[in-house]
């Protein structure tokens, strides 16, 4: 900080300082606001030198290494508290100098952005939509009535009696919401598709995923909801669940976190219950423990990275920001815990990874160097 006052500071320098205004937007807010009283500032100040910062880093490693033990080849992100109050105080010391200066702003690489919403909607005729940004209007195919609103396709107002096939895309770096006719709501993430009728007749409601979606299903016992994800269906009457095939080796994920579904594939069907999800691997179904969090994250705006290696978090990161990573040196199975924003700047993304991995982790235009 004394050497970015003084105009002394490195390139490399500055950019560590801008990361870590990235990784903790709050620093920002204590710089522009004008009001703070130095006596405040005074008090955090103290407060940081008075905490035993080593004693505090021994007892998480020691807790770490117990975990470790208890979990095989499981790490957590331990270091970003650290970090946290480390630079916390580092900012306070320039308050507390008194020296006027400009906030500091990141230079962010405007070519490489967090997703946003967005998708492209195909009527059954070929005509293409897109949709994104704060669309509020209405699309209508004969008698389908398709209302858009605070980033949702809301398919309620549509004709029982006229039906149409229509497919949603979203790209690599968005994400979106559907309604459909039922009133059942679909979360859809990066790089995923929905296929459904703009109104359900007959005695099921069936649609077909590529990707991952989140569904929250409407309760309509009379109709079961099906949803086909290549050669396997999921079922459900009114639940809530996650089906994932962004995974290795064309895994299929499915984590319940409300009501019972029955998961089938070829002739072997499970029924599972709250608590659980199911893995397709090669046609076989397996019931593992389910977390839901990992179910949930995505669509409440973070990365979760609940047991995962650092491909599988780099291939998340690289569909959100819709970047290349390009592998400059082998990386372990090693698994990871934690979570970051999705709305970060890349530039946070990558700081957080490298301080926990140790590689050196830089974003090259619109790839992802890991080296």
């Amino acid at each position: 900080m004394e050497r970015y006052l003084s105009g002394t500071i490195t390139a490399e320098e500055l950019l560590e300082l801008q990361q870590f205004q990235a990784l903790y937007p709050r620093i920002k807010i204590w710089l522009e606001n004008k009001e703070v009283k130095q006596e405040e500032i005074r008090k955090l100040l103290n407060a940081h030198m008075n905490n035993d910062i080593q004693f505090k880093w021994e007892s998480t490693l020691g807790k770490a290494q117990l975990y470790r033990k208890q979990q095989k080849r499981i790490r957590w992100l331990v270091a970003a508290s650290i970090v946290a109050v480390l630079c916390l105080g580092v900012w306070a010391v320039s308050y507390f100098s008194g020296v006027e200066n400009a906030p500091l702003v990141a230079q962010i690489n405007k070519n490489v952005l967090p997703g946003k919403q967005q998708a492209v909607l195909t009527l059954s005729n070929g005509e293409t939509i897109h949709l994104g940004g704060n669309d509020s209007t209405t699309i209508r195919e004969g008698g389908n009535l398709m209302k858009i609103a605070d980033n949702q396709l809301d398919y309620a107002a549509t004709d029982k009696d006229e039906v149409h096939i229509h497919k949603l895309n979203v790209p690599v770096g968005g994400t979106y919401r559907i309604q459909l006719n039922d009133g059942t709501v679909v979360w859809l993430n990066a790089d995923s598709e929905i296929e459904y009728p703009s109104v359900f007749t007959g005695s099921e409601r069936r649609v077909a995923i590529k990707g991952e979606a989140f569904f929250e299903v409407a309760k309509d016992p009379s109709r079961p909801f099906r949803v086909e994800v290549g050669e396997s269906t999921v079922e459900a009457v009114g639940t809530a669940f996650n089906i994932n095939t962004h995974l290795k080796q064309g895994q299929i994920k499915t984590i319940l976190t409300e009501g019972k579904i029955k998961v089938s594939v070829a002739d072997e069907s499970v029924l599972i219950g709250q608590g659980n999800a199911t893995l397709i691997n090669n046609r076989q179904i397996t019931v593992v423990k389910a977390d839901p969090e990992e179910a949930l994250a995505w669509k409440e705006g973070y990365f979760y990275f609940g047991g995962k290696d650092l491909k599988s978090i780099m291939n998340e990161v690289a569909r959100w920001y819709d970047i290349d990573v390009e592998y400059k040196h082998a990386v372990s199975e090693e698994k990871y815990k934690g979570g970051i924003k999705r709305t970060e700047s890349i530039q946070a993304v990558c700081a957080v990874l490298k301080g926990v991995t140790g590689l050196d982790i830089k974003i090259n235009n619109r790839t992802l160097v890991i080296k």
